[in-house]
C-alpha cells in the first residue's frame, strides 16, 4: 500500500496571469426584435430601453463628466461634458471623447492622441486660471 505523505509546495514567482475580459452581451431592440450585443464595460446606456429602426442607430455611452460653474443668479450650469461614445455598427466604429463645450448639444469627436491633446490643454487653462487667481494676494 502507498501512503501518500504531505509535501510542501514551493510558490511561484511568476503571479497568475488573468485572461482579458471580454465584453458583456446585453439585448438590445432593433425594429421589435431583441438581439444580444456586445457591449463594453464603461457603457452605461439601457440598450433595451428603445426600439431602434437599424443596429446602425445602436451607440455606447459612458458616464459623463462636467464642470459645474456657478450662474449669476446662483444656479449651477454644467459645462464641458465630456463622455466616451461608440457607434460599434457606424461606418467608423471607434469609440471616441465627445466633448460638449457649453451644454448645447453640439459635441466635438476627439479620436485617439487628440483626447489626451485636448485634456492637456485644459491642464494647461486650469494653470492659467490659478496664475489669475494669485494675482488677486
Amino acid at each position: 500500500m502507498t501512503v501518500a505523505h504531505d509535501v510542501p509546495t514551493q510558490q511561484s514567482s511568476v503571479p497568475a496571469v488573468t485572461p482579458p475580459s471580454s465584453p458583456r452581451l446585453v439585448a438590445a431592440l432593433v425594429r421589435g426584435q431583441r438581439i444580444a450585443i456586445p457591449c463594453p464595460s464603461w457603457c452605461v446606456v439601457n440598450h433595451s430601453a428603445q426600439d431602434l429602426a437599424f443596429l446602425e442607430d445602436l451607440s455606447h455611452a459612458s458616464v459623463a463628466v462636467t464642470l459645474p460653474v456657478r450662474q449669476f443668479d446662483g444656479s449651477v450650469e454644467e459645462v464641458l461634458a465630456a463622455q466616451v461614445v461608440q457607434w460599434p455598427f457606424a461606418r467608423e466604429g471607434e469609440p471616441y471623447l465627445s466633448v460638449d463645450a457649453d451644454g448645447s448639444g453640439e459635441c466635438n469627436e476627439y479620436r485617439g492622441p487628440a483626447g489626451l491633446a485636448f485634456a492637456d490643454q485644459l491642464v494647461a487653462h486650469a494653470e492659467r486660471i490659478r496664475r489669475l487667481v494669485s494675482a488677486l494676494g
